[in-house]
């Protein structure tokens, strides 16, 4: 189990609390932090007990087939990066849509309240003129 202390030096902040869940040792720390960060954070890699194999197997993987890993957790971040993007500037495209729809239906409503107001306002006058008509 790495040591609290590797686990601040080679991960990200946010990783650690995760990070100390699993059995890794300070060797495979030291030596691939940005693999072990890679696994941790991978979408594809799910269940912790699948990650903590992958975590497993690095110490009997060859260099080759680590760097085939790391391009393949590479590549996967960066096309959910890519997603994520893609759909954030839709979200906002829909936000603005709506919005834009419900401050016209605010707007609709407003004119009606006011002309609502103008016509109780207009009854009173009329009933006011009425009532005065009746006195002369």
């Amino acid at each position: 189990m790495a040591s609290l202390g590797i686990l601040q030096k080679y991960l990200s902040e946010d990783l650690l609390d995760f990070a100390q869940t699993f059995d890794i040792g300070d060797d495979i720390v030291e030596s691939m932090p940005n693999i072990i960060e890679l696994i941790l954070r991978s979408k594809s890699i799910d269940k912790k007990e699948e990650k903590q194999n992958w975590i497993d197997l690095l110490s009997v993987m060859t260099e080759e087939q680590i760097s085939k890993l790391e391009d393949i957790l590479t590549r996967e971040r960066e096309k959910l990066q890519e997603i994520e993007k893609k759909y954030e500037q839709k979200k906002m495209d829909i936000k603005k849509k709506y919005l834009a729809k419900w401050q016209q239906m605010g707007y609709v409503k407003k004119v009606a309240q006011i002309h609502e107001q103008e016509k109780q306002e207009k009854t009173k006058d009329d009933e006011e003129a009425e009532e005065l008509l009746s006195k002369i």
